[in-house]
């Protein structure tokens, strides 16, 4: 997985994804009640403390550069200045660190997001190298489009508008590929909408609920329009491996027993007993399942996936094949990244679109461990050969469109 941005930052998928876009109290002093609080002040050793029994317990060490504001059960800051590190700790809920001197920063919530800051770089400009890779793809996909019928829109193939996000102040037009750092330029372009950090990490919305209140979806008659508008929109989308992307998403939908996917599990259990038993379910970037919890198998998750679509059911979007959600072929998109080079692809559409002085870049990474990588080569192998080439045939077009190679998965899978 590639190490994979609005008006403050840049926020993430073991994608797996690392986007590199490198930048980024006074207690007000009351009196002592034995009811309500206690406060104490060591200034000759720079300590502050200030204390509420059973609310707050706030405590300020200036000489050693650390500030903690904790309210037992809810709360624990941290912050170390002298190492350059902070952390924000919600327990349960919130795990923020910010390592400055390595120019990284980690916004965690155990079990929701990690998130990770680097800052851009002081001057960028593109190389000749890279603008010649861009055009390559385009090129490259329109030879593609064209041999496979579809630079023309017919009544299977029309433009889905459904995840784009159009930003016109400035000037940019997205295609939201799901698990293909979708998270990380959520939170871009809910910064950009004027979101603030704090208020994306204390929301209780999720960031494409966010975005979607400054963003409606727009018509495909809509998006045609901004598209052809002078000067045109720099427009993009962000592609990942099919396989690899398929793989983030069972770890981070299924093996992680993601809530909104767990309704399934007994069915998919029930109906793919034959695939072999459920297994342990995965910790959520540090957040320990329920004992005993169990989920479905790669390979019965995989099996599910073909049996969907060979139903004719509408595919989940976090694995449905990016050509048909973002139909390239029929949006001339400016820039078709992908996550495999995502830090340079990156630094082009933030320097291009000059907002390199607006965000704070992020790359949020919604798992961690062993990499995206890894994990494919172990599941991708435990496949049958008809799973690997029905899911060959799934994701034909990506891998044809985008120019990936699958043979590294073709001739590990069993037999049967």
């Amino acid at each position: 997985m590639a190490s994979m941005v609005v008006r403050s930052v840049c926020i993430c998928a073991t994608v797996s994804v690392f986007l590199t876009l490198n930048i980024l109290l006074h207690v007000p002093h009351t009196s002592p009640s034995s009811e309500s609080s206690s406060q104490v002040t060591r200034s000759s050793a720079a300590v502050k403390t200030l204390n509420k029994p059973g609310k707050n317990l706030q405590v300020t060490r200036s000489s050693a550069a650390v500030k903690t504001f904790n309210k037992p059960g809810k709360n624990l800051q941290v912050t170390r200045s002298s190492a350059a590190v902070k952390t924000f700790n919600k327990p349960g809920k919130n795990l923020q660190v910010t390592r400055s001197s390595a120019a990284v920063k980690t916004l965690n919530k155990p079990g929701k997001n990690l998130i990770e800051e680097a800052t851009l770089p002081a001057t960028w400009s593109p190389s000749p190298e890279l603008i010649q890779r861009l055009e390559a793809r385009r090129q490259h996909l329109h030879q593609m489009c064209a041999k496979e019928g579809l630079d023309q829109p017919t009544e299977q193939y029309q433009i889905n508008a459904w995840e784009f996000l159009i930003n016109k102040e400035y000037g940019l037009v997205w295609c939201n590929v799901f698990k293909a750092a979708s998270s990380t330029w959520l939170w871009n372009f809910n910064l950009l909408a004027g979101y603030t950090q704090d208020e994306l990490l204390s929301s209780n919305k999720s960031p494409v609920q966010l975005a979607r209140l400054v963003y409606p979806r727009p018509t495909p008659e809509e998006l045609q329009q901004v598209m052809n508008e002078t000067p045109a929109p720099l427009s993009f989308m962000i592609t990942r491996h099919p396989l690899l992307r398929l793989v983030s998403a069972y770890r981070n939908k299924i093996l992680n027993g993601n809530p909104i996917y767990k309704k399934l599990f007994s069915s998919i259990y029930s109906k793919y007993k034959k695939l072999g038993p459920p297994v342990p379910r995965a910790a959520t970037n540090g957040k320990k399942p329920p004992k005993n919890s169990v989920s479905p198998s790669f390979s019965q998750f995989v099996q599910w996936v073909l049996d969907e679509v060979a139903s004719g059911k509408t595919i989940d979007m976090h694995w449905i094949p990016q050509s048909s959600f973002c139909t390239p072929c029929l949006v001339d998109f400016t820039v078709l990244a992908k996550v495999e080079t995502l830090r340079e692809d990156a630094n082009y559409i933030i320097n291009t679109s000059k907002i390199d002085g607006i965000i704070q870049p992020k790359v949020i990474n919604r798992s961690t461990g062993e990499t995206t990588e890894a994990l494919a080569v172990k599941l991708l192998c435990q496949l049958s050969n008809s799973q690997m080439n029905a899911l060959l045939d799934l994701y034909r077009v990506d891998l044809l469109l985008f120019d990936y190679d699958a043979s590294t998965y073709l001739n590990c899978s069993t037999s049967t």
